[in-house]
């Protein structure tokens, strides 16, 4: 599980990085939601469209379908466990947002795709980049609604302008381009490329910069916030994994492990970078990426261990 280990550390490297930057005011953390603009509209477009390039498969794309199937029942049951945390456990108004988000999604990008690869190889980085477009569908649509309910913001949100992502259109097109096996010309596809390979890190980097504005001390405040990260990291792939031992026994291994790891992930980064974009809960949201990242280090190996033994 010497990856796990690996990718957590290059995770919490940058973002500290971006802490350092902004503590030392080399990078303004004015710039934080700049940046978090370029991501959701550029880069990880970028991204999301460069990671469905590949040679095609039938019986892989068999069980892209399966997966995806699997992933919507995932995240519906994850959102609905949202819910009932927020009313069971009294969440104030203003951090309701950003327990609905954390409990419905994982960071399947920057940690799922190279554990998968990891664990499972291409087939892996396949099934987990399905996972992740149905994640980027949910978190820059219904992700973005819930960060924002409750506050006052400029932009009035509609279901067309959710839906209408640059993301989203990513997707879609990725998929035309996977199915049908075209290929841009070379220019276009190495730019494409580079802005990929760029998202991950700078996601990172906005992460750090939302946390310079806060008090080190403060990230691990807060006992609810503990009460979170324990149902991100323990409730619910622990449920999952029920799920996969009774009723998913005859899943596919490789499926199974895959909804098992992004069941285990910690807070995705865009729980910053929206929360950035829109000036909401940005305090709420850095923490639970620190607070959730640093522990996935000893629960990440300890689900997979089992989940796989």
């Amino acid at each position: 599980m010497q990856i796990i280990v690996n990718s957590v550390l290059t995770l919490f490297l940058l973002i500290f990085l971006g802490c350092f930057l902004g503590k030392k005011n080399i990078v303004s953390t004015d710039y934080a939601s700049g940046l978090s603009n370029f991501i959701v509209k550029v880069t990880m477009p970028a991204t999301v469209f460069n990671a469905m390039q590949m040679e095609y498969d039938p019986e892989l794309l068999h069980r892209g379908v399966e997966i995806l199937l699997f992933s919507l029942v995932f995240y519906a049951v994850s959102i609905l466990i949202g819910f009932i945390a927020v009313r069971v456990f009294s969440v104030p108004k203003k951090e309701r947002g950003v327990w609905l988000f954390v409990s419905s999604f994982s960071n399947n990008g920057f940690m799922g795709l190279p554990l998968a690869l990891s664990l499972y190889g291409n087939e892996g980085v396949f099934l987990m980049s399905i996972m992740n477009m149905i994640a980027n569908l949910l978190i820059f649509s219904v992700g973005v609604k819930m960060l924002t309910d409750g506050y006052s913001i400029t932009e009035k949100l509609s279901l067309k302008k959710m839906l209408l992502t640059n993301i989203n259109i990513a997707v879609v097109l990725g998929l035309i381009f996977y199915i049908n096996q075209w290929s841009l010309p070379t220019v276009l596809a190495d730019s494409i490329s580079y802005l990929a390979s760029i998202t991950s890190g700078l996601s990172m980097i906005v992460v750090g910069l939302s946390m310079a504005k806060l008090n080190f001390r403060e990230m691990f405040s807060g006992a609810r916030n503990y009460v979170l990260t324990a149902l991100r990291l323990i409730f619910l792939p622990l449920l999952t994994l029920v799920f996969l031992r009774t009723a998913g026994q005859n899943l596919d291994p490789v499926i199974a492990g895959t909804l098992l790891l992004s069941a285990g992930l910690p807070s995705p980064s865009a729980a910053s970078i929206i929360t950035e974009q829109y000036h909401t809960n940005t305090d709420l949201g850095a923490k639970m990426i620190f607070l959730t990242t640093l522990f996935c280090l000893a629960t990440i190996p300890l689900l997979m261990g089992v989940g796989l033994g």
